[in-house]
């Protein structure tokens, strides 16, 4: 029966079985598309099951979706999976809190980082590797004692797949375990690199030479070259480094591109040639007679018409050698690298570039990530000259001009010595430019050409200028800080366990950009918000109050780069660490407040967090005990939390709106009596009444930014500064309040530019001008009819709620706030009061 239960297939999913090639003889069956594609055949199918399962098996869907993702010509059916999830998560999920737990978003992601897989990895051998690669430990996964049964339970009675084959009705638990596997195999591979890394422990050079910037469409921020510069100057050791590469780059004024000509005649003599193919014989030659026809093809005096040929492969690539030696330790090394940086990883270039320390010996450095670049700075050498390294590196490596270039960076001082001029006129025609370095900031750059030396440009760093050390990076985030629009009631929000926080006898909750506080009454009351739209989604939080009585937010976030961020959430101050100390680089540890200072540890050893960001150690026992006591209350808090029973499922997501029989209808409930009903959508309903208004959020801007910038700039009329000034902020909005087909239409243009972008439903507007608005899971109803106040529904399923306005309510007392001294009244003059006017007007408008 495992095979059965493995196999088993349901209704309205994204794969099902093709019984009508089943054969007893031989292997036909198919799992495949439901009115479409074959997703695997049979055979296929248990030749990856039985390379997986002397670990374990993963669940049969997430492995279909794998295959779906290395299959070639995918890309129509990961988007037709991504909609298929989308219904199912509004039709069956919608009503749970936690419908976002398994995170349909991220395992489409990860699809497509499947997808953008060299071909190489797509077939063959290496698809397993793949398979076993991303599957080894992951969640769901069946035992290898159960697989071992499924492949037992095959072999001897194959037929029983026929059974799997008859469809039961779809299982939310299923799709839940199926999407939700490959959701967290996108957090564990989050880019293509990480992915080959695991699969083959590539080393850095090969993973370069497998993996283009092209096809690396998952790649997080922290791969672009800006937001790797801005790495580098966070980090104390590359700080002097990292803070030069801009302006190298506003003033570098080298090639960034390197086109192979092709040969493109224009027309007359230079369109003939003695060699070609017959079809590009000139139409004279046929006038001959055969033999003479014949004679000229033998002996090549046939005249054929040349066409344009196309470009070579363009493989070309930049060498630069840093002299390392004792002449250049300081400024000029410091000056080398950063040139060499600013070249390699400069946003417009398209030219591979390979960096070599040269002393008495060379060395090949790396530039993927910060600590290569340390790495890179601590290969120094003793000697005066480098000319032994020279001599060993082109001795080893042949130059081949046409697809090579190489640079050389060395100080005005080292190049003064004999030995070095020497080596430079011996290998004048192997090396292209020259970039020599002065200890105050000087950077002359020289082309080797015509047996001479040409300057090209001289770039001046103001040293002083630029290495002032600012401790922190102040930034400004855009968020409320209020009770959020004056909404005169306490908020449901979706349960999180993990971003609970502690400070003074009060207790906080961290979900989805908002911070609530736990109200007095504990989980009798609903929640009271603190503040909304804060830039953080991931990492790990602690709160305090300073000597004003303002409240502290810390966030401390570990992808793309390693900082911690403080806001005062009084005055929306924001400020940021620079780097870590190296012992705190890790994903484990544990912040926490004590006398109104935030502190860290990893559990071992502690430090204290200044309100600038500072991290300095500390060994005061009282912060060990402190510690302690923090975490011994928070998590009996949360015990105590996860056995409570007055949980509230939430709707945040605003899909439909419409008017059925007078009644409002939202998405596929009807208001009646306190409570949200579930209803099926009329066909004669007033749902046209309504338009969707929604903004359009830039996530990821993509390997393209400047063309996504223009496309922004183009079509929301906002200035060049802005737009350069905001794209690289979290999530930033582009569109806001339009009609959802403007923002569809914008979205996909910009992601065919390779940005990624979500569309945010902000709110229904009906055509005399009334609106209905969720926010954070209270709807709010604003009529036309300025006479009519505004009132306020939590927008919660299978419980009674509370219709409220500033001054007057009626339902659920969880959600009345002490501020606000509303006054109870029936239900009914409730509704005769506010419901039934704001629908009125929209129905009176509609006829």
């Amino acid at each position: 029966m495992e095979l059965e239960k493995y196999f088993q297939s349901y209704e309205d999913y994204f794969w099902e079985w093709d019984n009508e090639l089943f054969s007893e003889e031989e292997v036909f069956e198919a799992i495949v598309i439901p009115n479409g594609k074959t997703i695997a055949y049979e055979k296929f199918t248990f030749e990856i099951l039985r390379f997986l399962s002397e670990e374990s098996l993963p669940p049969l869907g997430s492995l279909l979706l794998a295959i779906v993702a290395t299959n070639p010509d995918n890309e129509k059916t990961i988007e037709w999976i991504s909609q298929l999830a989308n219904n199912k998560i509004n039709k069956s999920f919608h009503h749970k809190p936690d419908s976002n737990f398994f995170r349909v978003g991220a395992a489409i992601d990860f699809l497509k980082i499947l997808s953008a897989l060299p071909d190489e990895y797509k077939n063959g051998e290496k698809r397993l590797q793949l398979f076993q690669t991303i599957f080894k430990d992951c969640h769901n996964r069946v035992s290898a004692e159960k697989a071992k049964s499924v492949l037992d339970e095959y072999q001897n009675h194959r037929h029983h797949l026929i059974r799997a084959g008859n469809k039961v009705s779809f299982n939310e638990s299923n799709f839940i375990k199926d999407f939700r596997t490959m959701a967290l195999l996108k957090a564990k591979f989050p880019t293509i690199q990480s992915l080959l890394k695991a699969m083959e422990n590539l080393p850095e050079e090969e993973l370069r030479e497998q993996v283009s910037e092209e096809v690396l469409e998952a790649q997080i921020a922290s791969e672009t070259p800006l937001d790797f510069i801005v790495a580098l100057i966070r980090e104390e050791k590359t700080f002097q480094v990292g803070s030069l590469v801009k302006r190298i780059w506003s003033g570098l004024n080298i090639p960034l591109h390197h086109n192979m000509s092709s040969v493109q005649p224009l027309g007359g003599i230079s369109d003939l040639s003695n060699k070609g193919d017959f079809d590009k014989l000139i139409i004279s030659e046929f006038a001959n007679d055969d033999a003479v026809f014949m004679s000229r093809i033998a002996n090549s005096e046939a005249l054929y018409i040349e066409r344009e040929v196309p470009p070579e492969a363009d493989k070309f690539c930049r060498i630069l050698l840093i002299d390392t030696t004792l002449i250049n330790w300081g400024n000029p090394k410091i000056l080398g690298f950063a040139s060499a940086l600013a070249i390699a990883t400069h946003p417009k270039t398209d030219i591979e570039c390979k960096i070599f320390v040269v002393g008495d010996r060379y060395q090949e450095v790396y530039f993927e990530n910060v600590n290569q670049v340390i790495e890179g700075l601590n290969e120094l050498s003793g000697k005066l000259s480098c000319e032994a390294g020279l001599d060993l590196f082109f001795l080893e490596n042949a130059i081949d001009h046409k697809k090579q270039e190489v640079f050389f960076i060395s100080s005005d001082e080292s190049l003064k010595l004999q030995v070095m001029q020497k080596a430079m006129s011996t290998y004048f025609d192997s090396i292209q430019y020259v970039l020599v370095n002065q200890v105050e900031g000087r950077i002359n750059i020289y082309k080797n050409q015509n047996k001479g030396k040409k300057q090209l440009q001289e770039i001046i760093i103001p040293l002083d200028e630029l290495w002032k050390k600012n401790e922190v990076v102040k930034e400004q985030f855009v968020f409320n800080t209020s009770n959020d629009d004056g909404i005169p009631l306490l908020y449901p929000a979706e349960r999180n366990y993990q971003n609970i926080l502690y400070e003074c006898g009060h207790y906080y909750m961290y979900v989805g950009g908002n911070l609530f506080l736990f109200h007095e009454m504990g989980f009798k009351k609903g929640f009271i918000k603190i503040a909304s739209n804060l830039p953080f989604t991931l990492g790990k939080f602690a709160i305090r109050s300073n000597s004003k009585g303002e409240l502290l937010l810390l966030n401390y976030s570990y992808s793309p780069l390693r900082v911690i961020t403080i806001i005062n959430l009084a005055t929306n101050q924001c400020k940021s660490s620079k780097g870590l100390p190296e012992a705190l680089m890790d994903k484990n540890l544990s912040f926490f407040e004590y006398e109104q200072t935030f502190y860290v540890t990893n559990n071992l050893d502690f430090w204290s967090v200044e309100s600038n960001c500072n991290i300095q150690p500390n060994s005061d026992p009282q912060v060990a005990t402190a510690f302690d006591d923090y975490f011994t209350k928070q998590s009996l808090f949360v015990q105590n939390y996860k056995k409570d029973r007055s949980k509230y499922n939430v709707a945040k997501r605003l899909g439909h709106v419409a008017i059925v029989n007078g009644k409002i209808q939202i998405n596929d409930f009807l208001i009646e009596n306190l409570e949200f009903v579930k209803t099926r959508r009329h066909a004669l309903d007033l749902s046209k009444a309504w338009q969707r208004k929604a903004n359009l959020i830039l996530k990821y801007k993509g390997s393209n930014p400047v063309t996504i910038i223009k496309l922004i700039v183009k079509k929301t009329g906002k200035s060049l500064k802005d737009v350069n000034a905001f794209v690289d902020s979290n999530l930033f909005v582009i569109l806001e309040n339009v009609e959802i087909s403007i923002a569809e239409e914008f979205k996909k243009e910009l992601e065919q530019e390779g940005a990624v972008c979500y569309i945010e439903t902000k709110f229904f507007e009906s055509g005399d001008g009334s609106r209905i608005t969720n926010k954070e899971g209270i709807l709010i109803f604003e009529s036309s009819d300025k006479s009519l106040p505004v009132f306020y529904i939590p927008f919660i399923i299978e419980r009674k709620t509370i219709l409220a306005t500033t001054i007057e309510y009626t339902g659920n007392t969880y959600f009345l706030s002490e501020e606000h001294s509303q006054e109870y009244i029936d239900y009914n003059l409730f509704e005769e009061k506010y419901l039934k006017p704001f629908v009125s007007k929209v129905v009176q408008y509609g006829v």
